[in-house]
């Protein structure tokens, strides 16, 4: 960078012969005054310099050399102060000094400087570039501070913005896992957010035993030796994490696993204690196919992500192991099988809405009986518990037992309302439910029907579009009755043509995507034109593929559909 023609201290071109320094450091120090600096005005921690561009020659006192990590008797130059800062920083310091000297006025500049100690400092100068009368800068003269603490402290609240941004980039995902799959595909997808390309849960029991293996994961559980010396058991046995910039230092400290890392693509590695998970000596590994710094906020971040991730893999796997039991204890209530009398074909699904054991009380039902006819129910037991599914079980028992002596349908459903209020007087907590009963005589072609606070059945004509009849409804089982008033369970009849389908649902089929059953009929409905041509299973299929929510059901589903001769 060429200096500009020096100027004297008024302003003017100054012509020099050279061998007057002192004369130089006069005129300088004299400079002061003429911008309206004063030297005696700063802070004793502030140090203040005059720099004539023309020259390089600085005038300052000894806090700027101090500042700059000079002695203070070193040589005032332009030169001897730009070369305290760091080579990597120095084009990018040149190339913000030329616009800034190039013109009049004031200006704030941020650089850093190396100390003979090794430590690298941040100086913040705010100064004051003067022309002369021409009206080209001459001098630049303004005071400088250390602010290495101060950026230090920023730099600071940065990372842990950053890191909570990860965190919490890792927290979202998880909040709405329940399974291992929805879990598997959170952590895929932190993983960016987390810099790492793979990453894997274990638990350190007898054997290690791989919970999750995320990223290009391929061939790291070979890592994962279970021998008292590898890294896995050290990190679990001693509680502490271990960090490897290199795969060279895992290999240096921990030689058996040498050979195995080569073939994992996996250039860093950090191993991590999971502590307070029950019944589990976990550990989370995480790799980097690239050499990683694991600076404090990075350790941070990655033992509140590997806690948080070990966290929901417990209780995914509690979810999914009650949740297993859950749908066993339900398929063993329903019905596996459906006999249907003579001139009637079913088709019948169920879909469980549960986590962990929270099962159902939807159920679903058929009577032949010896007269021909055939008894179709459906039912749904309020709440999402045992007790519900146990109800559901001893409803189905006991309404199949009512069926079977030829009882009127208002009869089996005021039995089964008498039963369910006196059970209900037995619990501490009462449950109530619904239920749709629907006889199918093929001798008089008729259907009688009638309903316990249940939905409708959806009838669908061999040939006009699909309705829903008006019928009256009597209340659901096991609401208290004024004693006045007995009970009713109105039954309607109507005949039915030869083709015509039945479609007896609960209302988790209807209300799954917007809780509007309105909406959901209209969907079922859409459904059921041009069936025709459409065989019974495969219609059963489509109505619950119109209605899937994405995600689990958000109640459950149970399905009756009959097709009639």
């Amino acid at each position: 960078m060429t200096p500009p023609q020096q100027l004297n201290a008024t302003g003017e071109p100054e012509h020099r012969e050279g061998g007057d320094e002192g004369c130089d450091a006069q005129r300088a120090l004299a400079a002061w005054a003429h911008p309206g600096f004063a030297p005696s005005g700063f802070n004793a921690s502030t140090g203040f310099y005059n720099w004539e561009l023309a020259t390089g020659a600085v005038v300052c006192d000894e806090q700027t050399f101090r500042l700059h990590g000079l002695a203070p008797d070193a040589e005032p130059q332009f030169e001897t102060f730009l070369g305290q800062v760091p080579p990597q920083d120095l084009n990018e310091l040149l190339s913000a000094l030329q616009p800034l000297l190039s013109a009049a006025g004031d200006y704030v500049l941020e650089y850093r400087v190396l100390w003979p100690d090794g430590a690298v400092h941040t100086l913040e100068t705010r100064g004051r570039v003067v022309p002369g009368p021409d009206g080209r800068p001459v001098r630049s003269m303004g005071v400088i501070a250390d602010i290495t603490e101060r950026r230090a402290a920023e730099e600071a609240v940065r990372t842990e913005a950053r890191a909570a941004t990860r965190i919490q980039a890792v927290i979202a995902g998880l909040a709405a896992a329940y399974t291992m799959e929805e879990v598997r595909a959170a952590v895929e997808h932190a993983l960016p957010a987390l810099g790492a390309d793979s990453l894997i849960i274990a638990d350190a029991g007898a054997r290690v035993q791989v919970l999750l293996a995320c990223g290009a994961a391929a061939g790291t559980q070979s890592v994962l030796r279970a021998s008292d010396g590898g890294p896995l058991r050290a990190c679990v046995n001693y509680g502490s994490a271990l960090f490897f910039p290199t795969s060279a230092e895992l290999s240096e400290r921990f030689a058996q696993v040498g050979s195995a890392i080569k073939d994992c693509g996996n250039e860093a590695w950090a191993f991590l204690p999971l502590s307070g998970i029950p019944r589990m000596r976990g550990v989370c590994v995480v790799g980097y196919q690239r050499d990683t710094r694991f600076d404090d906020a990075e350790r941070t971040v990655l033992a509140a992500a590997a806690s948080t991730i070990g966290q929901a893999v417990y209780r995914a796997l509690v979810h999914d192991t009650e949740h297993t039991f859950a749908l066993a204890l339900q398929e063993g209530m329903l019905p596996h099988t459906l006999k249907f009398g003579p001139g009637v074909r079913g088709a019948w699904r169920y879909e469980a809405a549960t986590t962990g054991i929270q099962v159902g009380g939807d159920w679903y039902d058929s009577v032949p009986l010896d007269d021909g006819s055939t008894l179709l129910i459906i039912g749904d037991v309020e709440g999402h518990n045992v007790h519900a599914a146990g109800m559901m079980y001893r409803l189905r028992t006991t309404v199949r037992t009512y069926a079977a002596e030829k009882l009127p349908l208002h009869e089996i459903l005021r039995r089964a309302h008498e039963f369910v209020v006196e059970i209900n007087d037995e619990v501490e907590y009462p449950i109530f439910a619904t239920c749709l009963v629907v006889r199918v005589d093929p001798r008089s072609r008729t259907l009688t029907a009638g309903r316990a606070g249940h939905i409708p059945p959806v009838i669908v004509p061999p040939g006009p579009p699909a309705f829903v009849p008006q019928t009256d409804v009597g209340p659901p089982l096991g609401v208290p009755q004024d004693g006045r008033y007995p009970v009713r369970y109105p039954a309607w009849q109507m005949a039915y043509e030869p083709g015509t389908r039945l479609v007896l649902c609960t209302d988790g089929l209807l209300e799954s995507l917007d809780k509007d059953l309105d909406e959901g009929l209209k969907r079922t409905l859409a459904c059921l034109r041009d069936h025709g041509a459409v065989e019974l299973e495969a219609l059963a299929d489509r109505l619950l593929s119109a209605n899937r929510p994405r995600g689990l059901w958000k109640d459950d589903v149970a399905v009756l559909l009959a097709e009639l001769d």
